[in-house]
């Protein structure tokens, strides 16, 4: 089965990306969230939408993989576009990741992607998150949603944007500590890495 994947802001289309190492086609849709390039979130995600819609329309089954930008895009393909003949999902480190959509244990209840949740029900999904990555497993109260606001255009509750300290502790996360790109380390509990798991569940669909 044709696997097709998506990768993140500013990731090469075809060196080394989160998902170089899953076998599948690369789709080169724009992976660009100024001023990570000149393209806007809404601009990206559509281009990705009429691309997978391309990829739809030639009638064969395929499964979709998706990390960062390219996991929110996909996600929102598969649930507002409605594919018919898309097999199933597999997003890594999701913004847009509802907190009742994770696929291993160790993700807080209250934390969820940093552009707000969208459940994914219109497929089989397997979705796998950091616990403290800051874009896909944010506190729902963290300032940093404000910034999400602003770069996306989406809409999200104000959050606690007084408590400076609090929003510092988890832009460190990404800007210094690298959260959001140390999917090669192992999932808690686990002797295998979240590209591990991307691995083996995008196997369970072919």
């Amino acid at each position: 089965m044709k696997v097709i994947k998506l990768r993140g802001a500013g990731e090469s289309l075809t060196g080394r990306n989160m998902l170089s190492s899953i076998a599948g086609d690369s789709l080169p849709y724009l992976a660009e969230i100024r001023p990570i390039g000149t393209h806007t979130y809404a601009e990206s995600v559509k281009d990705a939408r009429v691309q997978l819609a391309a990829v739809e329309a030639s009638g064969e089954p395929y499964v979709l993989v998706g990390y960062s930008l390219g996991a929110a895009a996909a996600g929102d393909f598969v649930q507002y576009d409605r594919p018919r003949n898309c097999r199933g999902i597999v997003l890594l480190s999701d913004p847009k990741r509802h907190a009742n959509q994770v696929s291993h244990k160790g993700v807080p209840k209250g934390n969820w992607g940093i552009a707000g949740q969208r459940f994914i029900d219109r497929v089989p999904c397997y979705s796998y998150t950091i616990p403290d990555d800051p874009i896909s497993a944010l506190p729902g109260d963290n300032g940093m949603r404000q910034i999400a606001n602003r770069v996306t255009g989406l809409q999200q509750p104000i959050g606690d944007v007084w408590n400076l300290g609090y929003t510092w502790q988890w832009a460190w996360k990404y800007l210094v500590d690298g959260r959001h790109v140390a999917y090669n380390e192992r999932v808690q509990q686990d002797s295998r890495s979240y590209i591990d798991l991307v691995r083996l569940a995008v196997e369970r669909f072919r």
